[in-house]
């Protein structure tokens, strides 16, 4: 690497890693970097980046530790190709995430596309996309954003269809097999959205929406936009406590 080339990215990461003296910023990075320690024994892993406000934060912890840690992380965005938008938004993420030396590779879904079930449908591909680059990498677990607010939403449309006590807890497992080389890791299940905003926000001043957020089409929004609901109601979330 040119010298020129290399003080710049020494001038990034110093940038990335000075944000660590902010008090929740470090709290979340400090859990981060245990929780790989004894889980992951320094083993080399994957961050899935949708473009939203928590896979960001993920990519930015995720940056850290492999910058203080000197090991190499490989992180991926999937284009569903569901929108007509996706694929400049990929672009975009893809050039945006470089300027802090995150090299994002894109990953298209090429085929055709579902006409129902689309969340679900989404979801498995998306999977089996990042797996297959996780075994040519031979990278055995991929991080994902999901957080405490995730887990709510959860356990609600796991009570809808009527799960027993074992299936409302049961996707509480910060680790999950995807199949028996690749584990689905959930570092930030601990902390709120509200969080992860915060971070992202500080870190990157920009994020993607995704307009199927707001789509009441799908069950997960209708649930949100009811749990936001019931807030207004006096409902508090921090009451039920979930073992996560």
């Amino acid at each position: 690497m040119k010298k020129k080339s290399l003080s710049a990215k020494k001038k990034i990461h110093k940038k990335l890693l000075i944000n660590l003296k902010d008090p929740l910023i470090d709290k979340i990075y400090k859990d981060l970097n245990n929780f790989i320690k004894i889980n992951l024994k320094n083993s080399n892993f994957s961050v899935a980046i949708s473009g939203g406000a928590d896979s960001l934060a993920l990519a930015y912890f995720s940056k850290c530790y492999s910058i203080l840690n000197n090991i190499k992380v490989k992180y991926y965005h999937v284009n569903h190709k569901l929108r007509k938008e996706s694929s400049l938004e990929a672009k975009k993420l893809k050039f945006l995430l470089k300027k802090f030396d995150i090299n994002c590779r894109i990953l298209n879904w090429i085929g055709l596309k579902p006409k129902s079930n689309i969340q679900s449908v989404a979801r498995i591909k998306r999977y089996n996309l990042i797996y297959n680059e996780c075994l040519k990498e031979k990278i055995n677990f991929v991080f994902i954003g999901h957080h405490i607010d995730d887990l709510y939403e959860n356990f609600i449309i796991r009570l809808l269809r009527g799960s027993g006590l074992k299936g409302l807890v049961s996707f509480n497992q910060i680790k999950t097999s995807y199949n028996d080389k690749l584990k689905v890791v959930r570092p930030l299940i601990g902390y709120k959205k509200t969080d992860l905003n915060y971070v992202t926000k500080k870190i990157f001043n920009f994020k993607f929406d995704d307009p199927s957020n707001k789509n009441i089409n799908f069950k997960r929004i209708r649930i949100r936009n009811l749990i936001n609901d019931l807030k207004s109601e006096g409902l508090s979330l921090e009451k039920i406590k979930i073992n996560y």
